[in-house]
């Protein structure tokens, strides 16, 4: 059986929390030290690591759960959580007081995606975007999923439309069956722009509203 070494802890130490899965994680410490190691080895070797840096992932949900309620309540905002079986954490809606302000000015086009669990929670983050007067992305809120389900994405669109009191001009969300699924029913009132964005090219790196040819479709000027 393969034995980790100094060097194989330090490279793990470096990139944990920040390939796309451990599954890549893993494929790169076999391929770099011509190990082979089973996923299972490096997920409990990764875990090891990221709570002796952090603590434990279940204890900073709750934290952020406490943060987030103490912040609404003096600061304004909303926030909305669901706790699952054996009081764990399910999934979790934050919008500012700040983002709710943008709402009600850039609500023409919204942007919905999540990330691939890279978080030490190895959780999706879903992002929620909108696009000011100047084809900047805002931030208008954000969630914490167990799992995409479209049940999950119910959930946020239901509590968006509790926090919005309005309804989007237009949504544009990738292809995942889970999101389309989550927003069908906003569809009677907004126009669903589904467009399958190219993330493994772009890293996230760029919003489809902020690049050149859709800031002209969005903001062209007669």
């Amino acid at each position: 059986m393969d034995e980790f070494t100094n060097e194989i802890d330090e490279e793990i130490k470096l990139l944990k929390g920040k390939m796309k899965s451990i599954k890549c994680l893993t494929k790169h410490i076999n391929k770099k030290f011509k190990k082979n190691f089973p996923i299972y080895r490096i997920q409990y070797r990764t875990d090891k690591f990221l709570k002796q840096s952090y603590g434990i992932p279940e204890d900073d949900a709750h934290l952020f759960v406490e943060i987030a309620k103490q912040d609404v309540k003096d600061n304004g905002g909303s926030f909305f959580y669901e706790k699952g079986l054996e009081d764990k954490f399910y999934c979790a809606l934050y919008v500012s007081k700040a983002m709710l302000l943008f709402s009600e000015k850039f609500l023409d086009l919204v942007l919905i995606d999540s990330t691939y669990k890279r978080n030490r929670f190895n959780l999706p983050l879903v992002n929620i975007l909108g696009v000011n007067n100047l084809g900047q992305n805002i931030l208008l809120g954000f969630a914490l999923l167990t799992n995409e389900t479209k049940e999950s994405y119910d959930w946020i669109m239901k509590k968006l439309e509790i926090v919005w009191k309005k309804d989007p001009l237009n949504i544009i969300c990738d292809e995942c069956p889970s999101i389309n699924g989550g927003i069908d029913f906003y569809s009677i009132f907004c126009k669903l722009i589904r467009y399958h964005f190219e993330f493994q090219k772009s890293s996230h790196k760029l919003c489809l509203a902020c690049s050149k040819k859709y800031r002209e479709t969005f903001f062209r000027v007669d």
